[in-house]
């Protein structure tokens, strides 16, 4: 993602998430999945943001995911169960099993998903609102290694985690995309450091760094 393009992503996200209140609010289908994508996705970056939103933002999107989470978590299980008895072949809406893991969970999902109407109608999802609207303002002037830093530090985590698991070919994607990271960050810096360098020489180095660095990413 281009540093300059980053204010767009930001309001095209926001955006969709504030359209989607509407859709959690009635409950249809997916709306509260799609909206704890949307807060999953928005954490990511508006911490990188050199804001002093940015957080707070993070912050209070982790509140309104774990809101979300909270009734999706229910939503799935309701509707895991409701397949499970139906593939069982037991359709008896009396039964204790039915019962329990069907009727009960809904009736919990439907509490559930009216505190997260509360969360939209509330002081906290307007704070919300302007925090990100502070956020996205400042979004251009995050610095790309900043995300592609994030980035490796991700990849790391899943190298560490496939090779605990012994899974050896995730473990060589995660250790793959680290490398291509680091490399990344550490030629841009080098050819950051010689901005300001007129010598020929140099201005050859820098700019062979650039294309090096671009390169660890496919560029």
């Amino acid at each position: 993602m281009r540093s300059d393009g980053v204010e767009i992503w930001l309001r095209d996200v926001i955006a969709s998430l504030v359209g989607l209140g509407t859709a959690v609010r009635r409950d249809e289908p997916d709306s509260v999945h799609q909206a704890r994508t949307m807060t999953r996705r928005l954490r990511v970056i508006v911490a990188l943001v050199p804001s002093d939103a940015g957080r707070p933002a993070a912050r209070e999107l982790k509140h309104y995911g774990r809101v979300l989470g909270d009734a999706r978590d229910l939503e799935v299980r309701a509707e895991l169960a409701a397949r499970l008895l139906d593939e069982l072949g037991d359709d008896d809406e009396t039964d204790a099993a039915h019962e329990r893991l069907v009727t009960d969970l809904r009736a919990e999902y439907r509490e559930a998903h009216g505190r997260v109407v509360e969360y939209l109608d509330g002081r906290s999802y307007r704070r919300l609102l302007a925090l990100l609207e502070d956020v996205a303002e400042d979004a251009d002037d995050l610095d790309e290694l900043a995300v592609q830093h994030e980035a490796r530090k991700h990849a790391r985590a899943l190298r560490y985690l496939a090779e605990a698991l012994g899974d050896d070919d995730t473990a060589k994607t995660g250790a793959a995309l680290q490398d291509a990271f680091g490399e990344h960050r550490d030629y841009t810096l080098l050819a950051r450091s010689l901005d300001d360098e007129t010598d020929p020489s140099l201005v050859r180095v820098r700019e062979a760094a650039r294309k090096r660095g671009a390169a660890s990413l496919g560029g």
